[in-house]
Order: structure tokens, then sequence, then C-alpha cells
């Protein structure tokens, strides 16, 4: 599989609730063709139930919004939740969003079309997003986090990197539902996020996340994260030298962290 199919593919697991292995039956199918279809079962799964959301979204509006919330954490599943938040007014569903835990708002969250409600995940408070982000990563929820990245703001975005390991960064890049996102993470990145995230690569094997990552990095970011690579030792650098020899890593993925 290309780079590309290979994070669809784990994104249409995602949709689908199965693991990726679920899925070899559609290897050799282009990312293109897997995004499609994951947008389409996303659609259908979604309007086979509308009209149930819509009623629970209508109710909401009934009571006030503290006594909304407080019945929600205590009676919603996290899916009913997450189309509810999908449907409601934004405002009154950030306020809502405010008087629920993290906790509960990040099983919303792995159940939510982050794209839906744009106007919702973009009023969150960059503090709150950034909590829900570590909650989320901390149940190695990649390809939600990935999903959430498009619809954040650039206040947000920087709390969440922050909190975030260069492993799970590494990790979250490879399934970004919108890839020019991923220079602007690169810009955010702390020297020891670096060091951790090329250190993460050789660890785990996270050899073709890597490789996305460089592809999509503006050369500032490459020259910052040569400079890192060239200051790790030579230990990480025979890793390194290893994996391109195993055929693991391309080598001009690795002619990127060593310039000439």
């Amino acid at each position: 599989m290309t780079h590309d199919a290979t994070a669809e593919a784990r994104k249409l697991a995602h949709t689908l609730g199965v693991g990726p292995e679920r899925l070899s039956m559609l290897d050799g199918v282009p990312g293109a063709d897997l995004r499609t279809l994951r947008k389409q079962i996303g659609e259908a799964l979604f309007q086979a139930d509308k009209p149930h959301f819509a009623r629970v979204a209508a109710l909401s509006k009934a009571v006030p919004t503290a006594l909304a919330a407080k019945l929600t954490e205590a009676v919603l599943p996290p899916l009913l939740a997450a189309r509810t938040a999908e449907l409601i007014e934004p405002g009154r569903a950030v306020e809502m969003v405010t008087r629920v835990s993290e906790r509960y708002l990040a099983d919303v969250a792995a159940a939510m079309d982050a794209s839906r409600a744009p106007a919702v995940v973009g009023a969150i408070p960059p503090e709150r997003v950034a909590r829900i982000g570590r909650e989320l990563a901390d149940r190695k929820e990649w390809v939600v986090i990935g999903g959430f990245v498009v619809e954040v703001g650039e206040a947000a975005l920087r709390a969440s990197v922050a909190v975030f390991s260069g492993e799970e960064l590494l990790r979250v890049g490879f399934v970004l539902d919108d890839m020019s996102r991923l220079d602007d993470i690169g810009a955010m990145l702390s020297e020891a996020q670096i060091d951790e995230l090329l250190a993460a690569a050789a660890e785990h094997g996270l050899w073709v996340e890597l490789a996305d990552l460089l592809e999509n990095l503006a050369p500032p970011r490459i020259a910052r994260m040569a400079e890192r690579f060239a200051a790790a030792g030579d230990e990480l650098a025979a890793a390194y030298a290893a994996a391109v020899e195993q055929g693991a890593l391309a080598p001009e993925s690795l002619a990127r962290l060593r310039p000439a």
C-alpha cells in the first residue's frame, strides 16, 4: 500500500469500528478511493439514524443548558451525544461542552465526525481542546485526533501539540484529514519532541509515518529535523541506515535528514 492508502485504510477501519487487519481485502485500492468510500459510509451511517438524533436535539433545546448537559452525560451514550452535537445550534453546544467532564467529551469525540460540527469544535477553548486531546492520546485514538486537527484554530492546535510526545505526534500526523496542517504542527515542535519523534521511528518501526512526515514538511522544518538527527549520535544513525538497507525506509527519506 502507498502511504496515503495505508492512512486511509486506518481511518476507514475506525469508521467501521474494526481493526485495520480486517480490511486486508482492500489492499491495492488507491487512497483516494478509500477516502471516498469512508465518506460515503460515514454519511450513510449518519443519515440512517438522523431522525432519531434530530428528536434528541430538539428535546435538548427545551430544557436549560445546565440541566441538558447534566442529563446528557448521565444518560446519553457517546455516539448519540456526538450526533446530537452535530445538529444543535453551535453556541448552545459549546455551552454544554463546558459543563461536562473531559472523559465524557473524549468518549463523544471518539464517536464524532468533527467535520460535521466545525463551529462547535472551533469554539471550544484551547486549554480544553488540549486536555481532551491528552485523554484521547492516552487511549491511542490517533485517527480521532487527526480528524479534529483540521477543525481547531491555531491556539488550540498549539496547546494540543504541547501536551503530546514526539511519538504521539508522529502517529497522529500520519492520519490527519488535512495534510497541509502537518507543516503547521512541525513549526510548533520543541527540540525534545523532534528528538522523541526521531527515536520513536526507530524504536517502534514507524518508518512509513516518518517518511510521510518528511514528505509534507517545508524546507525550514526539514532543516531543523536534520540538525536534531545529526546531534542524535551514531546509534540512531545506524538504526536508520539499517532500515534503509532492509527496505523499511526509502533512501530519499534518509537523504532528507542527511543533506549534502
